[in-house]
């Protein structure tokens, strides 16, 4: 097995799947975790410029999610066939859409169009993009792409968390499939080791440790 090292600020974000897929599988790493000073001093070497990356034996990876999938096919959370691969992107992609959405509204600067998009994604964006992944949890059993856990739900667990921190409520009250699938993912004995374990993010007020 590689010697793996994971690059990203002291954060969850983008970072998180990454570390959770290796922990599913109880592959060791290095949880590296840097500064802003840190990582202006570690760009320039970057192969974007960007992180998360994930050091292989030396070789710096960027993109987290082609690192996620490259990490799930080592832990056995792709699927099984082609078909089941493609609606495992399908979800990933959707998942990604919703993230560019909320980005927008975190980036905004002007706090009156910020107030106002607040409510469009509360009332709209979030649970435009819930009710399609809790139809799909039911019809799955309680998983987001297939019929078993697979690297979408890890992905899907860690933008939960995020929102949830983003707007400081549960948005999954509505949608007990989700919430189905959210217990079946956190009653994972190696997931439930990472999060207990993990370092405290002090930029977040809500923990998925909370749902354990």
């Amino acid at each position: 097995m590689p010697e793996f090292k994971v690059h990203y600020i002291d954060h969850t974000g983008r970072a998180e799947p990454i570390r959770m897929i290796l922990s599913y599988g109880r592959i060791k790493f290095e949880d590296i975790r840097m500064d802003k000073e840190g990582f202006i001093k570690l760009k320039p070497t970057l192969p974007l410029g960007q992180i998360p990356v994930l050091e292989i034996d030396g070789q710096m990876i960027p993109q987290s999610i082609a690192i996620c999938r490259y990490l799930a096919t080592l832990v056995k959370l792709n699927g099984d066939d082609a078909e089941e691969n493609l609606r495992i992107d399908v979800a990933v992609d959707t998942i990604i859409d919703l993230q560019k959405r909320l980005l927008n509204f975190v980036n905004e600067k002007d706090e009156e169009k910020k107030k106002t998009m607040e409510q469009v994604v509360v009332n709209e964006t979030v649970p435009f993009f819930l009710k399609r992944f809790n139809d799909e949890a039911g019809d799955n059993g309680g998983f987001i792409a297939i019929k078993r856990i697979s690297w979408v739900d890890i992905l899907f667990i860690c933008v939960y968390e995020g929102i949830t921190n983003m707007l400081k409520k549960d948005m999954l009250a509505d949608y007990p499939n989700l919430v189905k699938a959210k217990n079946n993912i956190l009653a994972v004995p190696t997931l439930r080791e990472w999060i207990k374990s993990r370092p405290e993010n002090k930029m977040n007020t809500f923990d998925l440790k909370n749902e354990l």
